[in-house]
């Protein structure tokens, strides 16, 4: 008989735990003792960015290839992708790792989208996942894997998280990068608008990126609001659509449902650049 792991165990408790997440989210609101340790234990020092879907920028341009340890030059009329950041990530670290499956869309059940297209984790701590969830892979493969998730519509998450860290026993927190495929309908951030306001701003909108969105073109059709934003920053006020600014993340899911360019997604010219500085902060990916 097969020993059981620390992941086992983990695997175990979040899959018996993972859809009561709302309910913890909402007690540690109520309870600040109570936000304080499960802060302590798993989100504290966390820092993740949601990127965009690259299909939506605004303007959408072709662009060359970032070319690694060389200058990103961005110009006003040249914008580079968000899906450039996980490449950069990618080419520069050492260490890659690609999950058999997304927990999330397993512990939900997910029925729209790929159980099978799970976390990509990059860094020295990838090292120590068990090889039960999932295997060391190439640059070129992880390249593979991102373009994937793009193409079934997934949507990027990428930077420090404790809670992976924790339940993945990779050691400090400092040395996972975590790149995350999420659905609408399944993502743990699912959760992020009922937390306390401290631990919810860990989990951003990419650097730079926001929605503008014109109220005179919309129709009320309800697209947008149906389980399409995953932190629920969009409302219906008299059939015409209203963004919580403080509650959108920048997914661009509305941007992609809306037919009728209600919603428009911007990021600045140096968002991408940026964004790749203040990662490289979090996780050095290049250490052995």
């Amino acid at each position: 008989m097969s020993r059981i792991t620390f992941s086992d165990f983990s695997v175990l408790i979040i899959k018996n735990t993972f859809k009561t997440r709302f309910l913890l989210a909402k007690a540690c609101k109520k309870v600040p003792p109570l936000a304080g340790m499960v802060n302590k234990l798993f989100f504290e020092g966390d820092d993740l960015l949601v990127l965009p879907r690259d299909g939506i920028i605004n303007p959408p341009h072709k662009i060359e290839e970032i070319v690694i340890n060389k200058d990103i030059n961005v110009s006003q009329e040249d914008t580079v992708l968000p899906s450039q950041i996980l490449k950069e990530m990618i080419m520069k670290s050492k260490y890659h790792f690609i999950m058999n499956s997304c927990i999330c869309r397993v512990c939900s059940d997910c029925s729209d989208y790929p159980h099978n297209l799970g976390c990509l984790f990059l860094g020295k701590g990838s090292k120590k996942i068990s090889p039960k969830l999932g295997k060391p892979v190439t640059p070129q493969e992880a390249m593979e894997h991102v373009s994937k998730c793009q193409k079934a519509g997934l949507v990027h998450i990428v930077g420090r998280n404790k809670l992976d860290s924790f339940w993945l026993n990779t050691g400090p927190k400092e040395d996972l990068l975590t790149i995350c495929n999420c659905c609408p309908c399944c993502c743990l951030w699912k959760m992020a608008p009922d937390l306390p306001e401290n631990m919810g701003k860990s989990f951003a909108p990419m650097i730079g990126a926001r929605i503008k969105f014109n109220q005179d073109l919309c129709i009320g059709c309800g697209k947008c609001g149906d389980n399409i934003c995953f932190v629920d920053a969009i409302t219906m006020d008299n059939e015409k659509v209203v963004i919580d600014i403080e509650k959108c993340r920048c997914c661009g899911r509305c941007v992609e449902v809306c037919s009728k360019g209600v919603f428009i997604m911007e990021i600045d010219a140096d968002s991408v650049e940026n964004s790749i500085e203040h990662i490289k902060k979090l996780v050095d990916v290049e250490l052995e």
